[in-house]
C-alpha cells in the first residue's frame, strides 16, 4: 500500500490499543484464577498431623500442575470434606512420601506468546507497511525438577511487501545444572556472540538491532543455531563465560546437502565481567537494553566464533569473527556500546574480505514511563566501492505501559550510505505484547 503521509501510524497505534487491552486483561484474570485455585489445592492435598510437631507435607507448586490441580479441586470441595482421622506414623510417613514422589515427578508448563505489529513508512518512496514483525508462540517448565525445557515457534512479518513467512522453530533447547556455576545446553537456541545478538527482541532499546549483527547473522555468526554449550556464572555472578561447538546455520556441516557447505563444525565462546552488580547466577541470553531505571550495571564482554573448511558455489573459505561490547545503566541512564569484525579468508590465495561495524546507543528513562532513545551506526560491508560505509542514526522513544511486556515503541533513521543522493530516512512504529 501506499501512502503519502504517516496518519496511518496513529491509526495503528490505537488499533493496536484496542486488540491488546482485553488479552491483557483476560491473561490478569486468569493469572488470578490460577492464584486462588493453588490455594484451594493447597488446602484439599494437605494431609492431617498425629501431633503438633509433625508438620503436613508441602502443598504443590502454585505454578505447576494446573492440569492435575484442577482434577483434584474438582473430585473432592475442600469445604465439605468429611473429616479425616488421625493415622497411624507409618500410614502417616507412606502418605508422605507418596506425595512428596508425585511432587518431584511432576512436568512443569508454561505456555507465553509475543506479538509486534509494525508500521514502516519510507519517506522516500512513500511506501507504507503494516505487518506483524513477530508472532511468536512460547512454552518453557522443567522435567522431573531436573531438566530445564523451552521452545518457541516463529511466523515473522507477515502481511510485509515481498514477504513470504513460514512458521519455523526459533528455539527448542534442553538444558542440565551440572553445578552451581555450570549448565549444559543442547539443542536450538543463540549462539555465544554479540550482546546486542544475545539481547531479546522483546527487551531491546530501539526497534531494530544494529547492521553490523545483520551481517554477521547472514554469515551464521550471530543467530540461532544448534549445538551443545556450557556456561555459567561463577564469583556470585560477576563473571560469566558461555562456549560450544555449532553447527552454522548457513553453511552447513549437519542437514541436508547444498551449495553452501562446511567440513567442520564452529566453536564459539563469550566471556563477561560484571563490575557493578552482578548478573543473575544461573542465567544466559537473558541481557536488556534498558533495565527500566533498575539497578547499576557495568558489563564488559568480548566474544569469537571460527568456522573452517566452508565452500559455496564459488569458493573455499574459512570465517573467523569476534568482538567487544560494554553497557553502563544506572538510574534513568542506559549506554551501550559494540563492535564486530568478521574476515573471510578464501582458499587459492585469493585476497581476505574484512567486515566490521560499531555501534553505540543510549537512552534515558522519564518517570518509568517513557524513555527518550538514540543511536549510530556504521558498518563496512566489505565490498570494492568507494566510500562504502552505511552511517544509520536513529533518534525514538519508547512509552512502556507493563515494562516490557506491553509497550510502544518509535524511531527515525536517518540512513546515510555509499553514492546515496536521495534521503532514505525511514520511520517504524511498534507495539509490543510479551507474555
Amino acid at each position: 500500500m501506499r501512502c503519502r503521509c504517516p496518519m496511518s501510524i496513529l491509526l495503528a497505534t490505537l488499533a493496536i490499543f484496542v486488540a491488546v487491552s482485553p488479552v491483557w486483561a483476560a491473561i490478569a484474570a486468569v493469572d488470578a484464577a490460577k492464584d486462588v485455585a493453588s490455594e484451594e489445592w493447597g488446602e484439599a492435598a494437605s494431609l492431617p498431623t498425629l501431633s503438633s510437631d509433625q508438620s503436613s507435607p508441602p502443598s504443590p507448586d502454585s505454578k505447576v500442575g494446573n492440569s492435575e490441580g484442577s482434577k483434584a479441586t474438582q473430585a473432592t470441595d475442600p469445604k465439605q470434606e468429611t473429616p479425616v482421622q488421625p493415622a497411624s506414623a507409618s500410614v502417616q510417613g507412606a502418605a508422605n512420601s507418596a506425595v512428596s514422589n508425585h511432587k518431584q515427578k511432576r512436568i512443569t508448563f508454561k505456555p507465553g506468546f509475543r506479538l509486534q505489529l509494525r508500521e514502516a513508512y519510507d519517506l522516500a518512496s512513500g511506501q507504507n507497511d503494516v505487518f506483524l514483525a513477530r508472532l511468536r508462540l512460547k512454552a518453557k517448565g522443567e522435567l522431573f525438577h531436573v531438566i530445564r525445557y523451552f521452545a518457541e515457534l516463529k511466523i515473522d512479518n507477515l502481511g510485509r511487501r515481498g514477504k513470504d513467512p513460514k512458521a519455523q522453530p526459533e528455539n527448542a533447547w534442553l538444558e542440565y545444572t551440572v553445578t552451581r556455576n555450570f549448565a549444559l545446553r543442547v539443542g536450538l537456541y543463540d549462539l555465544p556472540f554479540s550482546r546486542n545478538a544475545l539481547t531479546s527482541d522483546s527487551k531491546l532499546l530501539l526497534i531494530d538491532r544494529s547492521l553490523i549483527k545483520d551481517s554477521l547473522t547472514s554469515f551464521g555468526l550471530a543467530d540461532n543455531t544448534t549445538g551443545l554449550l556450557g556456561h555459567g556464572r561463577p564469583f556470585g555472578g560477576r563473571f560469566e563465560y558461555a562456549a560450544g561447538i555449532f553447527n552454522n546455520d548457513r553453511f552447513r556441516r549437519i542437514g541436508a546437502p547444498g551449495p553452501n557447505r562446511s567440513d567442520s563444525l564452529m566453536p564459539a565462546g563469550r566471556v563477561v565481567v560484571n563490575l557493578l552488580d552482578p548478573a543473575p547466577r544461573g542465567g544466559y541470553a537473558d541481557y536488556q537494553s534498558s533495565y527500566l531505571g533498575k539497578g547499576k550495571r557495568l558489563s564488559i564482554g568480548t566474544h569469537f566464533a571460527h568456522l573452517r573448511k566452508a565452500h559455496d558455489s564459488v569458493s573455499g573459505f574459512s570465517l573467523f569473527g569476534w568482538g567487544t561490547d560494554v553497557i553502563f545503566s544506572s538510574g534513568p541512564f542506559t549506554f551501550e556500546g559494540e563492535y564486530d569484525r568478521l574476515r573471510k579468508r578464501l582458499n587459492g590465495g585469493n585476497p581476505d574480505v574484512h567486515v566490521d561495524g560499531w555501534h553505540v546507543q543510549t537512552g534515558y528513562l522519564v518517570r518509568r514511563r517513557v524513555e527518550f532513545t538514540a543511536r549510530h551506526q556504521q558498518l563496512n560491508p566489505g565490498v570494492r566501492v568507494p566510500d562504502k560505509t552505511l552511517r544509520w542514526t536513529s533518534v525514538g522513544s519508547n512509552v512502556y505501559i507493563r515494562g516490557h511486556n506491553l509497550k510502544v515503541q518509535f524511531d527515525y533513521t536517518f540512513r546515510r550510505g555509499p553514492g546515496q543522493v536521495v534521503k532514505t530516512d525511514v520511520v517504524q512504529l511498534q507495539m509490543q505484547a510479551d507474555f
